[in-house]
């Protein structure tokens, strides 16, 4: 009987091992960000930032200055550039970390072609109270583009901090171009758009 109650405990055992190991989080995923769902067109909003998407353009090729010089920058797939503003809650806060997940959930860092141009995610610092325009842009392969999410953090880099992840809407066509011109705005918007069909 002693022999059939230690088998018994030792299979009672094993199988609570097994289901603690099936079940407990990874490592990353006790470590990931803290997922703050939202839609475009209406705020996101953290415990240290608010962030929201204004608008969303979509070209086969971009145009920025380069020291001084118009540059034509082209890519495989096309370029996603996203018109934004955020503001920090109750303290100074710097947006560093920015990302397009694709439907196949594949993740895509911004891209640092076009350089540190004016109004760039993570170029300037946030303050409370006051939203501050940001862009972001990405390259993206054509078949990750409708149906991604945009995320955005403080860094990359710090465990459990807020990542805020916008279901992005299908670009509308009007909103679709051959060419996308980048130059310098004014002190409001550092940034002017120019479209060329």
């Amino acid at each position: 009987m002693t022999a059939f109650a230690n088998v018994v405990a030792l299979l009672l055992a094993a199988a609570a091992l097994y289901g603690m190991q099936h079940s407990t989080p990874s490592y990353s995923e006790i470590l990931s960000p803290v997922a703050v769902p939202a839609a475009q067109g209406k705020p996101a909003q953290t415990e240290r930032f608010v962030f929201g998407v204004a608008k969303v353009h979509l070209a086969r090729q971009l145009v920025a200055s380069h020291f001084g010089e118009p540059r034509t920058y082209t890519t495989s797939g096309k370029w996603l550039v996203v018109e934004a503003a955020a503001k920090a809650q109750d303290r100074s806060v710097s947006l560093t970390s920015a990302a397009w997940r694709g439907p196949s959930r594949l993740r895509f860092a911004m891209s640092t072609r076009i350089g540190s141009t004016l109004g760039l995610l993570g170029s300037e610092r946030l303050e409370p109270g006051i939203p501050r325009p940001v862009l972001l842009v990405f390259e993206l392969p054509e078949d990750q583009i409708e149906g991604g999410t945009l995320l955005v953090a403080e860094t990359a880099v710090t465990p459990l901090s807020e990542q805020v992840e916008i279901a992005m809407d299908s670009v509308p066509p009007e909103n679709r171009y051959e060419s996308l011109t980048l130059a310098r705005g004014g002190r409001i918007m550092p940034w002017s758009l120019e479209f060329h069909q």
